[in-house]
């Protein structure tokens, strides 16, 4: 009977001489580790073995662990966690063949087991690296001569390759700058004096539970990685070992073209898409059970994971390209891709990928997208308000029967105390009641209010016309000499322009004409901005100037996101903005 779980401390040469046959999965990630990473390394194993020497004792350096899928009598062996550490390890027996060439038997007896020729055989290596790696690591890595060939090698590389490369040039350099006696040194520590610990499954569910709990570094395997070993292992099953290699392929270039985060956060996505709920268990388990293509991994990647990549990288990059209404729809995701939650993805994703070939539609829907995000967002509506309004709207949009108009879609529609709930949190105190909106607040007023088409600058901080602690004698107090006045206006819309850093760091809490100055002076002058250019314009910031400018301000968002109510419902608060 197959045990569940194995865990052994074994010294590098039971583990490179014969007892293992590492295999690095497709599901893994490219090889990753930087000359930071693997110059550590080198530098511990040196310093370890130089401690061993002068205390004159045997002395075991542990190099980790390991985390694998392997039965009990076969050395075949999955590695779900330390394809990093193995890889390295591996390119350091070259390294230290390359620079030893007396010892080349015995190190190369820890890269690969030899056939004999006469029998037909051919090498068993000791590790294989992922599928679109094992030959280029074979070749240059753990053939003779191959560590040389790779560090003299000037054709571009990219991703796990190059990696391959600086390490091996690092390794090679730092070997080589070592005298004989340290070399041999190094390499009989290595071998004897080393070791990892072995932790073996026959399942990879459970394998990675265990990665889980060992680790909190995040650098190998993700549940998009063990969702991959499932999905492809279905597929073999079905339609063959050919078929798995090539959605194997389709599957990495999806998350090469997204970035592994993105691509990670994706099926976070499409799990909300089917669960529409907040998740309560892992992401595999929740994956598996409300997915239904799950049971279908051909449609899964066909109908599922393609075309939601591709709106999701329209989405989040706000990128999108059509032969009208492209710049619309654009700037209505740049708007909510500002927002600190991402719970408007999921239907976003829905939409575009039934109504990607019309734009016209997608421009009404994002905007309305956005009014509602940006009501969730100023109104303070906490995960599960959110969480609800989303899954309704999904619901809404996924009917068969559903033609894309706004009309069907009731959730993106605010009533009239929703609607005056969003109008009082905006002219409210948004710098110190808003500090995860106030940012995306400003720089929205600050799109809505220059000229069409003219670049909007990122990089800013807000600042205080009216400082938030006006000095003794200035004219801040003069104009609000009512404490309860000065504080009511410090942090509203009025009162708050964005800067770039440099000039905020100069204007501090001057007078009001120092302070002018202090946002116009110096290199290019004008302030970028048409909010801080308004202040300009101003002789003296006292109540009556922040009550206009607070009243027009306003009207310009209540205007952009339709907050007028209907005849007969305006607060005191619409009353005093207007209709805009």
């Amino acid at each position: 009977m197959a045990k569940t779980l194995e865990a052994h401390d074994k010294l590098i040469r039971e583990i490179f001489e014969g007892s293992y046959q590492f295999e690095i999965p497709d599901y893994q990630r490219p090889y990753a580790w930087t000359t930071e990473q693997a110059g550590e390394l080198f530098d511990d194993l040196m310093s370890a073995m130089q401690d061993a020497r002068v205390s004159g004792e045997a002395s075991q350096y542990f190099l980790g662990s390991i985390v694998l899928i392997k039965n009990d009598r076969d050395p075949k062996s999955s590695v779900v966690d330390g394809q990093q550490r193995l890889s390295t390890l591996t390119m350091l027996f070259a390294v230290l063949r390359e620079a030893m060439p007396h010892a080349a038997d015995d190190i190369t007896d820890f890269l690969y087991k030899k056939g004999k020729v006469s029998l037909g055989e051919k090498n068993e290596y000791r590790l294989t690296a992922r599928e679109e790696d094992a030959d280029f690591f074979r070749t240059n890595i753990q053939e003779p001569g191959g560590i040389a060939q790779l560090v003299a090698n000037t054709d571009k590389l990219e991703d796990s390759r190059l990696r391959y490369r600086e390490n091996a040039t690092l390794l090679l350099a730092k070997a080589k700058a070592l005298p004989p006696a340290d070399l041999i040194a190094l390499w009989m520590f290595l071998a004897n004096d080393c070791s990892l610990v072995v932790i073996s499954t026959p399942d990879l569910e459970a394998a990675y539970r265990i990665f889980s709990v060992l680790n909190n570094r995040g650098l190998d395997l993700a549940p998009i990685d063990i969702i991959k070993a499932q999905v492809l292992g279905m597929i073999r099953t079905t339609a063959g070992e050919a078929k798995s290699r090539t959605y194997a392929k389709e599957w990495s270039r999806i998350e090469n073209a997204l970035g592994r985060d993105a691509f990670g956060e994706l099926f976070g996505h499409i799990r909300t898409i089917y669960a529409k709920q907040k998740q309560r268990a892992t992401l595999v388990k929740e994956f598996q059970e409300h997915v239904t293509e799950y049971t279908a991994p051909i449609d899964l990647i066909d109908k599922v994971i393609k075309p939601y990549a591709e709106v999701w990288d329209f989405v989040r990059e706000a990128d999108f390209e059509a032969t009208e209404y492209a710049e619309t729809i654009n700037e209505h995701l740049s708007w909510l891709n500002r927002v600190d939650f991402k719970d408007w993805v999921p239907p976003a994703l829905v939409y575009f990928k039934r109504f990607r070939q019309k734009p016209k539609l997608l421009a009404e829907f994002f905007q309305s997208l956005e009014r509602l995000t940006y009501f969730l967002l100023v109104t303070k509506a906490g995960i599960n308000t959110r969480l609800e309004a989303y899954a309704a709207l999904t619901k809404e949009i996924e009917p068969v029967a559903f033609d894309g108009g706004l009309a069907a879609l009731q959730t993106l529609g605010l009533t009239d105390k929703q609607k005056r709930e969003f109008v009082n949190a905006l002219d409210g105190d948004i710098y110190r009641n808003l500090p995860k909106a106030r940012m995306a607040l400003v720089l929205r007023l600050e799109s809505l209010v220059r000229a069409p088409g003219v670049q909007l600058q990122d990089a800013v901080s807000l600042e205080h016309v009216l400082p938030q602690t006006p000095p003794e004698g200035s004219d801040w107090l003069h104009w609000f000499s009512d404490e309860d006045e000065r504080d009511s206006w410090t942090h509203r819309l009025a009162n708050l322009v964005p800067l770039d850093r440099k000039k905020n760091s100069s204007a501090s809490n001057y007078n009001f004409t120092k302070k002018k100055d202090a946002y116009f002076r110096g290199k290019g002058k004008a302030s970028p901005f048409v909010l801080t250019q308004e202040v300009r314009s101003e002789n003296e910031w006292t109540p009556t100037v922040l009550v206009e400018r607070q009243q027009r301000l306003v009207g310009v968002l209540k205007k952009h996101w339709n907050l007028a109510v209907a005849s007969g419902n305006t607060t005191s608060v619409e009353a005093s903005l207007g209709t805009n």
